[in-house]
């Protein structure tokens, strides 16, 4: 594993980042009667609307370098880059401060239209959008692929394109498959099971949690 990753793991961990327990996550609201999760990640900072987490500005800086690193590792093209509200907006700010400002490159920003009856991803008013120009689609993690494709079409709805998404962790529960499927390529810093490894090889879980949360992943 690379220094940057390393670091990035282990802030996670010591962050609290990663927990253990009995989890629902966003999946349950599609399917209720799905297992509880073992694990939870909350990669958000203190400040978000809706889910506030454990890490500060300077975990996103941190982040926004792993992600560069994915970015340069498998060359991927882009015109513009953009974030799925709101886990990944302060990781796009982290992004276009640590990576971007000296590149003279462009971020654009997502927004939630929250309603009774749903939820949906829309284009936040004041970014430009371009005609046909790649937009790099950013996420703090990926379960199912639901939200990234309803991110994916309100960036089609301002007449950009999405060819790539890059993610800092997969939890390996389908989201790669779905993306693929739709057309979509995904890449990500760590899947859960290479986090997972490298937790039980420097002896930060148990083998007890490692083949719980194994067991887990492998049934859903």
């Amino acid at each position: 594993m690379e220094e940057v990753y390393k670091k990035v793991a282990n802030m996670i961990f010591f962050k609290e980042a990663f927990r253990f327990g009995a989890f629902r996550l966003k999946l349950h609201e599609k399917n209720p009667k799905a297992p509880l999760s073992p694990f939870y990640l909350n990669l958000r900072t203190e400040d978000n609307p809706a889910n506030p987490g454990p890490l500060t500005k300077d975990d996103c800086d941190l982040i926004a370098k792993a992600l560069w690193s994915v970015i340069q590792e498998n060359n991927l093209p882009f015109g513009v880059i953009a974030g799925i509200p709101y886990a990944a907006d302060p990781i796009i700010t982290a992004i276009e401060r640590v990576v971007l400002e000296a590149r003279d490159l462009r971020i654009i920003k997502l927004s939630k239209e929250i309603t009774k009856d749903k939820r949906r991803i829309i284009p936040l008013p004041g970014f430009e959008y371009r005609e046909g120009e790649e937009v790099l689609l950013i996420d703090d993690l990926i379960t199912k692929g639901h939200s990234k494709i309803e991110a994916i079409e309100a960036i089609k709805a301002g007449g950009s394109v999405v060819k790539n998404l890059v993610v800092l962790v997969d939890r390996l529960q389908g989201g790669q498959k779905q993306l693929k499927e739709a057309g979509y390529n995904l890449f990500a810093c760590f899947t859960i099971m290479e986090l997972l490894d490298y937790y039980k090889e420097v002896r930060m879980i148990s083998e007890e949690k490692y083949q719980e949360c194994v067991k887990y992943i492998e049934n859903n």
